[in-house]
């Protein structure tokens, strides 16, 4: 009698999580599916697939950017909902995500920025400190314009580390500006509004711990994102083509989450530390046929996707929209060179080499006994071969 009466206590507990966690305020437009606890197999699992992203030239006036989800400035754009069924687990069996865990994602753009909004629904939501992925924590992995992806397909010993790049994030203080990690680049580092070097940030954005989870508001600059792209590809002067027969600007994109929670050791104290993390993927499966996570800029989950319409512009000059049936920006031909002599010499010209010309003129280049004009020509290789040199381990430093 007793076991049955802690059964039926214990799902009376759940149902009234479930029914906390439902009834607890959501922001304008996100519903919230409770009971999903991730995927056990193969066959549960479910790709995301395509996700638009928005244009709206005005976003800058409409989002305040202070981590607080709760208002209905994000009502105005649809969102996408992820829970475990759409992530694959590194960390932990997919059966321990947080129950009723789930992520309402956003993605909008306007000229400069690329605005990404989440609310995450987390029933045990603890904090980073600074500089420190140590908190639940946010990751966007990024492969700008499909291009990483597509060099690895065409010449995969050209990029000698074929993930994306990652910016992850967590919420060190309620509305305070953003800290993000950007790894797996070439110019690694942490990413503040506060901390913009001459002004200009790249990033900018803030979290805030919510009733039910927490949320954040991240812009990341279109030009941040192509820089990031041309330095880890080895590109140089490249350019993003959007419009004409190329189609929407398409950004491979993986989520992932990182949770923490109270775990306890051995000894019986208990420690802040992940127990569940994953991401999005396409799904490919092992040998057993489990799916499995991706790193890769080539097994992206996510397709993000933006519409090229006569409003959208770039305040990028990296980023080119082509014109109608386009595949790229028409070329200035060189001016053409006569294919023939003149047909008929002035009349006045000599028909001959003056008879006077000196009969000892030199016929070829001279070099002085010193041999000068060989070392300076030898001197410019070098120094050329030099420099070349430099780039190239600067590079790949």
């Amino acid at each position: 009698m007793k076991k049955i009466f802690a059964i039926v206590l214990t799902l009376a507990m759940l149902l009234s999580l479930g029914a906390i966690m439902a009834s607890a305020e959501l922001p304008a437009g996100i519903s919230f599916t409770p009971g999903k606890y991730g995927v056990e197999n193969a066959d549960d699992f479910e790709p995301v697939g395509d996700m638009a992203i928005q244009w709206d030239k005005d976003a800058a006036t409409k989002l305040t950017l202070d981590g607080e989800m709760g208002t209905d400035e994000w009502a105005a754009y649809t969102n996408t909902t992820i829970d475990a069924s759409n992530m694959v687990s590194w960390v932990g069996d997919p059966t321990t995500a947080p129950a009723n865990w789930q992520i309402t994602t956003y993605f909008v753009a306007d000229s400069e920025w690329l605005y990404i909004g989440f609310y995450v629904v987390d029933p045990d939501f603890h904090y980073c400190t600074a500089q420190q992925r140590n908190g639940d924590n946010f990751q966007i992995c990024i492969d700008f314009g499909g291009k990483l992806g597509q060099k690895v397909e065409e010449d995969p010993d050209n990029l000698t580390n074929p993930k994306n790049i990652f910016y992850s994030f967590g919420c060190v203080e309620d509305g305070a500006p953003i800290e993000i990690q950007r790894q797996e680049s070439d110019n690694d580092g942490w990413l503040s509004e506060a901390t913009a070097e001459d002004g200009e940030p790249t990033v900018k954005g803030a979290a805030k711990k919510t009733e039910t989870g927490w949320s954040a508001e991240v812009a990341l600059s279109f030009q941040m994102l192509y820089d990031d792209y041309e330095w880890k590809a080895w590109e140089e002067d490249s350019k993003i083509y959007v419009g004409g027969k190329n189609g929407p600007l398409k950004i491979g994109c993986c989520l992932y989450y990182l949770n923490y929670s109270n775990i306890t050791n051995e000894d019986g104290s208990t420690k802040v530390d992940i127990d569940w993390a994953a991401g999005t993927t396409n799904g490919i499966a092992d040998d057993a046929g489990v799916p499995q996570v991706s790193w890769t800029c080539y097994d992206n989950g996510v397709n993000l996707t933006l519409d090229i319409t006569d409003d959208v512009t770039f305040a990028s000059d990296d980023i080119v929209i082509l014109g109608e049936g386009e595949t790229e920006p028409p070329t200035e031909e060189d001016e053409e060179e006569p294919t023939e002599a003149p047909t008929a010499a002035p009349t006045d010209a000599p028909t001959e080499a003056p008879t006077d010309a000196p009969t000892d003129a030199p016929t070829e280049p001279v070099v002085d006994e010193g041999g000068c004009a060989s070392v300076v020509g030898f001197g410019a290789v070098a120094v050329l071969a030099a420099a070349a040199a430099a780039f190239v381990l600067k590079k790949k430093d």
